[in-house]
């Protein structure tokens, strides 16, 4: 299997698995910044950032480790800037090109202003891609430059590390589910000016409860997490896009900037619903949550003379 396809399991690893992960995609992406590669090199970067500064809450800021964890969570931070215009541009090139095909179709007749439409986009596409070409470039470089403070920071934080592989521990999706109601209190009302922060503030909760998903509690979280991210980050890279085509060069492209906030605005609606059902769904695991600790609560404690009991049932039988 190779670095690309292992860091999407990366949440059944330990951080040095992940690390080993994280620096085979770094060397790959300094020789060819693939689309897959960028997208892997960019998951596992934050992957790895959530949990260091979930660590970090639990040590002493002038410790050895936590100084590692700081060192490596900026120097992530620039890759992360570096990666992400790529990203960006790999997700819309895509979307373009499949818009291309559909408004093309399988019909004999196709309508002017649909190919008008289509010639436009595909104008858009090509534009984009050399952009993406230069930027690729950029990235190589700036991998380059940084590549020996990147792997030295990664070294330290691996030292730093045990080979712990996150078991079930109970208090976990209680912690997570804590954590998102923080977050939904800055939210009263999910509309299109913080819809995005949203999706940003709850990504890290989402990768917390994939790393421990061997809790089942925590499994749920995750799942109704990438729900709502997938969703809104539909809606957000049309949105972007149809900015972007709306502005410059582009501009002239009444036609396909038309359809790009058609979509946009189609995808804000169903970005919408799905994070208002995440909202209740994540009520109701807490409310199931408070309710399972309540009942182990009232559990009466064993007795000893029932404990010696049935070890003496056991001898006798």
């Amino acid at each position: 299997m190779n670095s690309s396809a292992r860091a999407g399991g990366a949440e059944s690893q330990s951080l040095r698995d992940r690390l080993t992960v994280w620096r085979e995609l770094l060397e790959d992406c300094a020789r060819k910044p693939t689309r897959k590669r960028v997208h892997a090199l960019r998951v596992v970067t934050l992957r790895i950032q959530s949990e260091v500064e979930h660590e970090l809450n639990d040590l002493p800021v002038a410790s050895h480790e936590a100084q590692a964890m700081l060192r490596f969570g900026k120097l992530a931070n620039r890759l992360r800037d570096a990666l992400g215009p790529i990203r960006e541009l790999d997700v819309w090139i895509g979307k373009l090109r499949k818009l291309r095909d559909s408004l093309s179709g399988t019909v004999e007749y196709v309508p002017r202003s649909t190919r008008e439409t289509g010639r436009q986009i595909a104008k858009l596409e090509n534009r984009l891609t050399s952009k993406r070409v230069r930027a690729g470039l950029k990235l190589t470089g700036e991998i380059e430059k940084r590549h020996e403070d990147l792997l030295s920071a990664a070294i330290r934080l691996e030292k730093g590390s045990s080979d712990r592989v996150h078991e079930v521990d109970a208090d976990q999706a209680k912690a997570l589910l804590n954590e998102f109601e923080h977050v939904r209190a800055d939210f009263p009302v999910l509309e299109e000016g913080n819809l995005h922060d949203f999706r940003k503030r709850i990504k890290k909760i989402r990768y917390l409860a994939e790393i421990h998903r061997a809790d089942p509690g925590c499994e749920r979280i995750a799942a109704q997490l990438r729900k709502a991210q997938s969703a809104i980050g539909e809606w957000h890279d049309w949105q972007v896009l149809a900015r972007t085509a709306s502005r410059g060069k582009h501009a002239k492209n009444a036609e396909a900037v038309e359809l790009l906030d058609s979509l946009a605005a189609e995808s804000y609606e169903a970005a919408i619903a799905v994070s208002r059902g995440v909202l209740e769904k994540m009520s109701d695991l807490k409310t199931q949550a408070a309710n399972a600790a309540s009942r182990q609560a009232r559990k009466p404690p064993v007795r000893s003379s029932e404990i010696g009991t049935a070890v003496t049932t056991r001898k006798l039988a």
